[in-house]
């Protein structure tokens, strides 16, 4: 080997050694920023979870009791969330059809509609969080079919978070939550493409309430 091409093979071992340490600083720089963003996302949600009226969270209907209607909330929930969004560097979607973008063109989810879409259209790597609504009165498969859906947005769209937001209640403060618990144990355990590492889980017990994140499902 001659010296010119030792003297070569030495720079791109060099070249590679510090890109490592390099690129994982950035990686950890960027989860970071994005760490702090859904903090800020989650404080907004929190504040308009707290101004959900009552007609919204359970629809009145004539000559009979109040029922869960998971579009009246989601719509009133959007609605509050662009109030407490000012100037957040990202945008909030609602129902955001994908077809057509080259990202979505296969798998189980890649034709569904999230609930909401916090991103910056356009640029996949800013793509923070996919939301998914559901009544305290869902079964477990339709818990299911929601935290799919999360994952598969994160694991193949690029988002940061899932987020699944269950809002109502039936028996009070403490056993509504360990029952929620329950449901959710149900709904995740056994299904390796249920990753509820990448999914956090609030709960949204009642009107005029600020909504909270459950953790230790």
């Amino acid at each position: 080997m001659s010296k010119g091409q030792c003297d070569a093979q030495e720079a791109e071992a060099g070249s590679t050694s510090t890109q490592g340490p390099a690129r994982r600083y950035i990686e950890i720089s960027v989860v970071s920023v994005m760490e702090r963003e859904f903090a800020a996302l989650e404080e907004k949600i929190s504040s308009a979870s707290a101004r959900i009226g009552a007609e919204y969270f359970q629809l009145p209907v004539a000559d009979a009791d109040s029922v869960y209607r998971e579009r009246v909330y989601c719509y009133e929930f959007y609605h509050q969330l662009r109030c407490e969004w000012g100037d957040f560097a990202f945008s909030l979607g609602g129902e955001v059809d994908k077809i057509g973008n080259p990202h979505f063109r296969d798998g189980p989810y890649a034709r569904s509609k999230p609930d909401l879409l916090v991103h910056q259209p356009g640029n996949m790597n800013r793509n923070l969080a996919c939301i998914e609504v559901k009544p305290y009165t869902g079964d477990a498969r339709e818990f299911r079919n929601d935290l799919l859906k999360l994952t598969w947005f994160c694991r193949h769209a690029g988002y940061y978070r899932g987020l699944f937001i269950v809002y109502g209640s039936e028996a009070g403060d403490t056993q509504d939550r360990d029952l929620l618990k329950a449901k959710l144990r149900k709904a995740s355990e056994g299904h390796e493409e249920v990753d509820i590492a990448r999914i956090v889980l609030w709960a949204h017990a009642a009107a005029g309430r600020q909504g909270e994140r459950i953790n230790d499902v």
